[in-house]
């Protein structure tokens, strides 16, 4: 959990507490609480492995990590559905 002090603004001196500051570690304010850009997906097929430590190998591996992970409970046909949308980007 972080702890963010709202440094301007109408929120002065406000104190936030999130699991996701977001741009708010940096700019100190609370409207930016949760903001921050995602990752680029654009030929994420040629940046194997995959995760921080390169667990995956494969996209496949990265699909059926978060459908175990989250329970989605995606059919076979969906996760190769998944994996062929992700290739294709």
């Amino acid at each position: 959990m972080f702890q963010i002090v709202c440094n301007e603004g109408p929120d002065a001196g406000e104190i936030t507490y999130t699991s996701d500051p977001g741009k708010a570690t940096l700019t100190g304010l609370c409207t930016d609480v949760g903001r921050g850009k995602g990752p680029i997906l654009r030929g994420l097929a040629a940046r194997a492995p995959y995760f921080h430590n390169g667990a995956a190998a494969t996209l496949d591996e990265v699909v059926e990590f978060y459908n175990d992970r989250f329970q989605m409970k995606l059919t076979n046909q969906e996760k190769s559905d998944l994996v062929n949308f992700l290739k294709s980007l």
